[in-house]
This record gives structure tokens, C-alpha cells and sequence, in this order.
């Protein structure tokens, strides 16, 4: 069951929230690679998507950027102050998957596999960050248990692997997994960050309250910010061109084809990039693979599956600068956090001017295989995320060797 919010002293309201997603977005569609959302866009709607920790805890709530009728994109906001920064993510496109119709057809499940238990209200969880889930608890005379689902496949979440450092679908609590020691350099990061926030409502609006009537985020909060940008992707060749034939796109998105597969699939849209072309089914081996996922280290897979031609470099202390020289250098990463993969093909590096008061962003352009989907043309996700709000565990480096 969720906790009341009121118990935690770090917890964050929807106004709040929006007030912080409200901002970002302004930063984001002054962005020249985001041009397509900026000519179409100016409306933030303030009505949230609240995703729970598997603790108990609310974790984010999601905002969704529309042009009309249509979803653009999704501000994902936090709901605790200890991650730190007031926004993790803006996901790029429609929501990959129905809230609605996952619960319905886990209420399928549940009748027909756990006819014994009586089951409680399913509440929306991020099991593994970003992996989100409908968390279930289930009841009867003997016992009380807790099973998440996963919110696209349908399957149920292990809560650890049997092998550690295993990079596949287990739940996690991403509030649980947060350095004590670190929580109140955080939290002071996300305060400085918020008074910001209330200083540019403060000004426009002649009050410090959140105001949500004028959601034109392309607007007046757009014009109160400054931008110093440095942003690289990996996208397209310099010599792209829908007219040319033989042009291509040098970065494509490959979701995974099972749910454990992500670091199959973030090595596919790796090895891709670099025109070695292997079906999943054909990379899991190569990479260790067993039932469950992938090590960590899958850097031995990425040079026998490109004859020795590409060198992996496995990292476990990943740093912002050593992400930021790869894609300098036209070289894609894999980015590992905890239990999962994802590509990287892109980064920005922002410094904001708002009233005065300076702070900067780093963020990362990733190419996540979750979620997943029966089309694997219709799974997996791109966004640009915080670089700060998340533990990196550890990266795979490549580059061409010859």
C-alpha cells in the first residue's frame, strides 16, 4: 500500500511538481534538436501520472507535453527531494504502453493464477528504474504476498537474481538504493534548484504560490531564461537525407524482444551503429547470456561479435566527462545502472541564467530498450535524462580498432 505522503518531511507536491516540470520544459523546447516539439507545442498538462516506489513511497509524477490531442513527450518529475533534481527525464513520443488495459489484463492473471489470494488495488511502480510495474498485494489466510507485474509484458518481477550484477527485470527501491551519506547533499541541490523555480513565479505571477492557469510553457517563463548550450547526438550522418538513396540514420532504437534482454538489445543498437548486424538471439550468447539476463561486463561479447574489430572497455566509476568524450568522438556507450541497459548516443551540457541565478544541467540522450512490446517497432523509449539523478554503475566504452 502507498504511504501517506504526509509522514515523509521529503516529500513533494503535485503543485509543486509542476511548477519544477513546467520550467524544464521551457528550458527543453528552446533546445534547436527539439525544434519539431517547439513549432507544435505549448501546453503543459497538469494533470499527473503518479508512479510509487515499490516501498510504499510516491516517487515521480509524470507530466505530459501536448500538441493538441496528441502526447509529445513526458516530464518526469520527482516526488521525493532526496533524488536531488527537480526533473529526471523528458521521454520522448507517446506513452509506450495503457495504463488501463495492463490493469485489465493483469486482473486476467490474477483470476486465473491466484484464484486463492484476494487481491488488493494494483498501485503503479517504478520495480527498476525506469521499469515500471503494477504492484499487487495479495492475501489469504495463511499468507500475505506482494507480486509486481511488469506494466508491458505482464510478467512477474523476481526481487533479486540469483547471480549478482545481473542486468535483466528484478524490482528494486529506487529510494532505498540512495547513499545515506549523499542524501543531504540532495536535498540541498534540489532546494536551490526549487527557490529558482519560486523566483520565476514570483516574478511573473507577483507570488511565490505555484500557479498552474498559464500552462503555455513557450511563453513568458520561456523568455526569463537564458541558455548556453553544448549538445551532441549521434542520430544522423553528417550525409543524411531522407531524398539520397543510401543515406541512413546512425543511431536507430531497438527494443528488447524478452523482458530480460536489455543488454542484448542495447548491444544491438550498438553494434549496429558500427554496421555489424545480429539478431538478439544471436548477441545473447555471445554476451554471457542466461535466464534472468546478462552480466555486467559484457565488453568480451562486443569484440568477438565484431571480430576483434571493435575494443570495449569495461567501467564500473563512469564519469560525466569520460560520457561526454565519447560521443566527442562519435563513439556510442553502453550505460549501465542498476539491473539494467540502455545505449547512449547523445548528451547536452546547459548552463541556465534565471533572475541572476545560475545553475547547470547534464544530461544524457538514451536509447532504452524497455519497454517491451509484442512489435518490437512499437517497444523501447528515448529520452534525455539527468545525469546526476541517477547511480551509474558501470559503462561500456567502445571504439574501432583496426
Amino acid at each position: 500500500m502507498p504511504r501517506e505522503k504526509e509522514v515523509n518531511p521529503d516529500f513533494i507536491s503535485k503543485e509543486e511538481a509542476f511548477a519544477n516540470a513546467l520550467i524544464e520544459s521551457a528550458k527543453f523546447i528552446l533546445s534547436e534538436s527539439n525544434e519539431p516539439i517547439r513549432k507544435n507545442t505549448t501546453f503543459l498538462n497538469p494533470k499527473a501520472l503518479e508512479i510509487y516506489d515499490i516501498n510504499g513511497s510516491l516517487l515521480f509524477y509524470d507530466f505530459a507535453i501536448e500538441a493538441g490531442k496528441s502526447q509529445v513527450a513526458t516530464v518526469r518529475a520527482i516526488a521525493d527531494k532526496s533524488i536531488g533534481t527537480p526533473v529526471v527525464s523528458i521521454r520522448l513520443g507517446p506513452q509506450k504502453w495503457n495504463l488501463l488495459a495492463s490493469k485489465r489484463m493483469i486482473s486476467e492473471i490474477l483470476l486465473k493464477k491466484f484464484s486463492k489470494y484476494k487481491a488488493g488495488k494494483p498501485v503503479l511502480v517504478c520495480y527498476s528504474y525506469p521499469k515500471l510495474g503494477l504492484q499487487v498485494n495479495l492475501s489469504n489466510e495463511k499468507e500475505n504476498v506482494t507480486v509486481i507485474f511488469d506494466v508491458s509484458s505482464f510478467e512477474i518481477i523476481p526481487a533479486k537474481p540469483e547471480k549478482e550484477n545481473t542486468e535483466g527485470a528484478y524490482a528494486w527501491s529506487f529510494l532505498d538504493s540512495i547513499d545515506k551519506r549523499a542524501k543531504a547533499a540532495k536535498i540541498k541541490r534540489y532546494n536551490k534548484a526549487a527557490e529558482i523555480v519560486r523566483e520565476v513565479f514570483k516574478r511573473e505571477y507577483g507570488s511565490n504560490i505555484y500557479t498552474i492557469n498559464d500552462l503555455y510553457v513557450a511563453g513568458n517563463l520561456a523568455k526569463l531564461v537564458f541558455k548556453t548550450r553544448n549538445e551532441k547526438k549521434l542520430q544522423f550522418c553528417t550525409h543524411y537525407s531522407h531524398d539520397e538513396v543510401g543515406s541512413h540514420h546512425c543511431f536507430l532504437l531497438h527494443a528488447q524482444q524478452v523482458n530480460d534482454y536489455c543488454s542484448v538489445a542495447t548491444a544491438q543498437m550498438i553494434l549496429c551503429y558500427y554496421r555489424y548486424y545480429y539478431s538478439q538471439d544471436e548477441i545473447a550468447p555471445a554476451l554471457g547470456y542466461s535466464a534472468g539476463g546478462c552480466p555486467a561486463d559484457v565488453s568480451a561479447g562486443y569484440e568477438a561479435l565484431s571480430n576483434n574489430h571493435l575494443k570495449a572497455t569495461f567501467d564500473t566509476s563512469a564519469t560525466w566527462n569520460e560520457a561526454r568524450d565519447q560521443i566527442n568522438l562519435l563513439q556510442p556507450m553502453k550505460s549501465g545502472i542498476s539491473r539494467h541497459a540502455r545505449a547512449v548516443a547523445g548528451y547536452s551540457s546547459n548552463l541556465f541564467t534565471v533572475l541572476g541565478s545560475s545553475t547547470a544541467d547534464k544530461k544524457l540522450y538514451v536509447y532504452d530498450p524497455w519497454p517491451w512490446n509484442a512489435d518490437l517497432k512499437a517497444g523501447g523509449d528515448i529520452y534525455w535524462e539527468d545525469w546526476d539523478s541517477i547511480n551509474h554503475t558501470n559503462f561500456v566504452y567502445t571504439e574501432l580498432d583496426y
